[in-house]
């Protein structure tokens, strides 16, 4: 019995189809058995890299809550110091904490309290030991924050003038604080520098602080020896009838007037008679 033409033809297609099917399952399979385990291999390693990156982010991202939660829980200068310390692998948070540390060493230095008083609490003033001891750990953090702050920027003071400009006004201070007023406007010079033209009115402070520290050293500098005039003597010191030995001529003055001014203690003479 013959097939139709029609039949014939679809029973053609149907084994090429087959042939080539089967021919596309053993390429595969030959496929896999000389490359399936370097390709497995190549996705098990992006699977790890894909988890890898993911812990690495949501590590990153817990750091950076915690440090900037200790930041926001701390209250002292040290607390803030020791907190730049314990997160310096976050940059930024440990940059503001030791700003922040900075400016409340400054605030102690400009009160004169080492910690304020609390209810029954008396307040610490800050004697001479502790005095320097906050000189030296303000001028230690403004110094620390401004390298932090340049270092994130690629090294340009420019990019981090912000942070630079604060370290430096918070330098300034604490050089005035120690009477070096050289290095006080040392600083400030600094300052207007870095402030330019993109920072003017920092700029214009810092020139005007500069020019009121100058005023200040005018006017408290106090003459030298060689240019006093020399001292004359007065009268009461020359004069040999002086029985006070160059006393003061007003206070004894007033004694003398006061002594006429007394009558005599002595009994008047009796009148004699006849």
């Amino acid at each position: 019995m013959k097939l139709p033409a029609n039949n014939k033809t679809r029973s053609s297609q149907v084994q090429t189809q087959d042939l080539t099917e089967s021919r596309l399952n053993d390429d595969f399979v030959f496929w896999l058995k000389k490359n399936g385990m370097n390709t497995l291999l190549v996705v098990l390693i992006a699977a790890c890299a894909f988890l890898g990156y993911n812990y690495w982010q949501r590590k990153n991202v817990d750091m950076t809550a915690a440090a900037w939660s200790d930041m926001m829980n701390a209250t002292l200068p040290e607390a803030l110091e020791q907190v730049a310390k314990d997160h310096a692998n976050v940059p930024r948070a440990a940059m503001m904490s030791l700003i922040a540390a900075g400016d409340l060493r400054l605030r102690q230095l400009q009160s004169g309290v080492l910690s304020a008083a609390e209810g029954t609490t008396a307040a610490v003033v800050l004697d001479d030991a502790a005095r320097k001891i906050a000189q030296d750990a303000a001028d230690e953090d403004y110094t620390n924050a401004a390298k932090i702050a340049v270092t994130l920027a690629g090294g340009s003071q420019e990019k981090a003038a912000l942070v630079v400009l604060q370290s430096l006004f918070g330098r300034a201070a604490v050089a005035e604080s120690r009477g070096n007023l050289d290095a006080s406007r040392a600083l400030l010079a600094e300052a207007q520098s870095v402030a330019g033209e993109d920072w003017a009115p920092i700029a214009k402070l810092a020139k005007a602080r500069v020019e009121g520290l100058i005023a200040i050293a005018e006017l408290t500098t106090l003459p030298k020896n060689a240019d006093l005039p020399a001292p004359t003597p007065s009268a009461s010191t020359t004069n040999p009838s002086d029985s006070t030995g160059g006393g003061d001529a007003l206070f004894e003055n007033l004694i003398k007037e006061q002594q006429k001014q007394e009558p005599s203690s002595a009994p008047a003479a009796p009148k004699s008679g006849g």
